[in-house]
């Protein structure tokens, strides 16, 4: 009993060493061979929705590139702080202008 435990034991840490030093090689492998990404124009559907109507950039493999992540997120951020403070007028007004 005690002699299996300790073979799946070894066996589990061979797979974890194994799948460590997999993702190692595949993280230099990506280094050596970088894809080179050129913004595109948004073709479909989806890729309208994703750049908000071609406001954000569109990099060739189909997704936003770094410029584009960032712009996006800024947008959003920004819409977040409208909204924060147009409640919050109305909830001064509410609270303290009509009673």
């Amino acid at each position: 009993m005690a002699n299996n435990f300790f073979l799946k034991n070894q066996a589990s840490r061979e797979q974890k060493a194994r799948a460590k030093q997999r993702k190692q090689v595949e993280r230099e492998y990506a280094k050596t061979h970088e894809e080179t990404i050129t913004v595109v124009e948004p073709a479909n559907r989806h890729e309208m929705r994703l750049t908000h109507k071609g406001r954000f950039e569109l990099g060739s493999n189909g997704e936003l590139t770094q410029k584009g992540k960032t712009d996006r997120l800024s947008y959003r951020y920004n819409r977040g702080m409208i909204i924060v403070g147009v409640l919050t007028v109305v909830a001064y007004v509410t609270f303290f202008v009509l009673p």
